[in-house]
């Protein structure tokens, strides 16, 4: 056997010993430069800050009812995703239909101004709403005309 013969393995793993530690340092450089987890998209963009529904699928109601959410004694607080509190209809505009919704700051009775939000679109129920503040959303549905509603909030 010649030194030539005997040396070509020992260059051959050299060679690769070599290739692997240079693709370890790449895919780690990979790893280590990859961006983050996306965040929120923002506001109007899902994830939403909540899902809202209701469905009196019996017609047992008639006319219009006022449904606080979420339900006493847990409380909405706004986030510096959305300056504004709004809401957007996800109904089909038959079974699920139109329907008024207001915010009800957290301490007081009433509700700040009635808002028509039709089928499929957004509204904003509140603006320039201070980061941490607590409130309700308050929906007004005719339930003698609609089995109820469906809606998203971002805040």
């Amino acid at each position: 056997m010649s030194a030539r013969t005997t040396a070509r393995p020992h260059r051959l793993r050299s060679r690769l010993a070599a290739a692997a530690v240079t693709l370890t340092t790449v895919t780690a450089g990979l790893v280590s430069v990859a961006p983050a987890p996306a965040q929120a998209a923002g506001c109007r963009y899902a994830p939403y800050s909540a899902k809202l529904s209701a469905a009196d699928v019996f017609m047992q109601y008639s006319g219009p009812e006022v449904i606080s959410y979420p339900k006493y004694p847990s409380y909405y607080r706004t986030t510096s995703q959305c300056r504004d509190i709004q809401i957007r209809n996800t109904g089909n505009g038959t079974d699920w239909g139109p329907f008024d919704a207001c915010i009800n700051f957290y301490g007081r009775a009433t509700c700040n101004y009635w808002t028509h939000v039709p089928v499929g679109q957004w509204r904003n129920l509140a603006t320039n709403v201070k980061d941490g503040t607590k409130f309700y959303v308050w929906i007004r549905i005719d339930m003698g005309r609609h089995y109820g509603f469906t809606a998203v909030g971002d805040w």
